[in-house]
């Protein structure tokens, strides 16, 4: 992204909210959940972490979606998801929401597959949110945030159009790929997974002090807020993103955009939409 690059209406900080609704796939579960992390069972079925994560698809995205309200966000839904639950990811795209691939389970991770495996993978992740919501989807995640050193291209060839996979620049960035540029978008420092064992508060005002850093700072900046249906979707965790999102909307100088809006201003802005 150049330095002359601004954002819309003058703004000087974008915000970018980010809501994972996932699953593993059938025999695992994430290694972070609450009993797992606490007393392991190895080669045992963990059906309790199974019914932990299960959560966000049940329960917590539909709490998440009341506290975006009008605010967009960038929903990444695994394709097991968009399989199983449907009615969840219709849902999100219906209230306004960007819906992005986010592989097809949580432990199909790309730099962990072949060319073809993460081709395959890319595609049936495309064709499932395609069919489940209408609209086919110009934006990817990895689990991890990890992608192979191919995925980039891999996912300009399947008309994608930006990756949430990177952490090596603040502001976005256009990749040069034989298939078109892709625009990469920083994944965030933070998040409800990574940042809530200091406790919710603590998780709070992380969130508020980081926006007002980027706001007092020279612009154009980048705030990041991700969310996990399965764990920020839970109350206590949700009412503390209600507030974060109050203090973003207490502001004039930010602009609450989707992944794709800002991909688009940022292509457009260079002048390689094509």
């Amino acid at each position: 992204m150049r330095a002359e690059t601004q954002w819309p209406g003058g703004h000087k900080v974008v915000a970018l909210v980010t809501v994972a609704l996932e699953l593993w796939s059938p025999g695992r579960w994430p290694a972070y959940a609450p009993m797992a992390a606490a007393w392991p069972l190895p080669g045992d079925d963990d059906t309790h972490s199974t019914s932990w994560a299960n959560y966000g698809v049940t329960t917590g995205i539909w709490r998440l979606l009341d506290v975006l309200g009008d605010l967009p966000a960038t929903v990444g839904v695994s394709g097991l998801v968009a399989e199983r639950h449907p009615a969840a990811v219709r849902a999100a795209h219906e209230a306004g929401h960007e819906i992005a691939a986010h592989s097809w389970a949580q432990d199909v991770v790309p730099a962990s597959l072949d060319i073809e495996a993460e081709r395959t993978n890319i595609h049936r992740c495309t064709d499932v949110l395609h069919q489940v919501t209408g609209v086919r989807p110009t934006g990817w995640l990895s689990p991890r945030a990890t992608g192979s050193r191919r995925t980039a291209e891999l996912l300009a060839e399947a008309g994608y159009r930006w990756s949430g996979d990177h952490s090596d620049h603040d502001l976005p960035q256009v990749l040069p790929t034989a298939h078109g540029p892709l625009v990469s978008l920083m994944h965030s420092d933070h998040s409800d997974v990574r940042d809530t064992a200091a406790g919710p508060y603590v998780y709070r005002d992380l969130h508020r002090e980081l926006l007002d850093q980027l706001l007092a700072a020279p612009g154009p900046g980048v705030f990041h807020l991700t969310l996990h249906a399965h764990v920020g979707g839970r109350p206590l965790l949700a009412g503390m993103a209600s507030q974060i999102l109050d203090h973003i909307r207490a502001s004039d100088d930010v602009w609450v955009a989707t992944h794709a809006q800002v991909a688009e201003h940022v292509l457009t802005h260079q002048g390689t939409t094509s």
